[in-house]
């Protein structure tokens, strides 16, 4: 490959535009990593501290179940928000 040649992955560097919504998508993923990790460490956390006390270790499946919904719910509601300008459909 000659030094001018761009690789396909590599964006072009004149274009403001496509970096900036690389950059969006990027935080967008990692945001929605974030929710997902996290709610699965508090819900299953509650599912377990709450197992423990009852003596129903089952309740740990479903906090991180509860957790794994909750987010995809909410990654799915702002994903669809953004995707609509944020505005409501009267």
């Amino acid at each position: 490959m000659s030094p001018t040649t761009r690789t396909p992955a590599e964006p072009p560097a004149d274009d403001e535009s496509v970096l900036a919504e690389a950059k969006q998508t990027d935080a967008t993923m990692w945001t929605i990593v974030g929710h997902m990790v996290s709610a699965i460490a508090v819900y299953g956390g509650l599912g377990y501290l709450l197992g423990r006390w009852t003596g129903h270790p089952i309740l740990l499946l479903f906090g991180v179940l509860f957790g794994v919904a909750l987010s995809t719910w909410y990654t799915v509601h702002t994903v669809s928000k953004a995707e609509n300008g944020g505005s409501r459909k009267k």
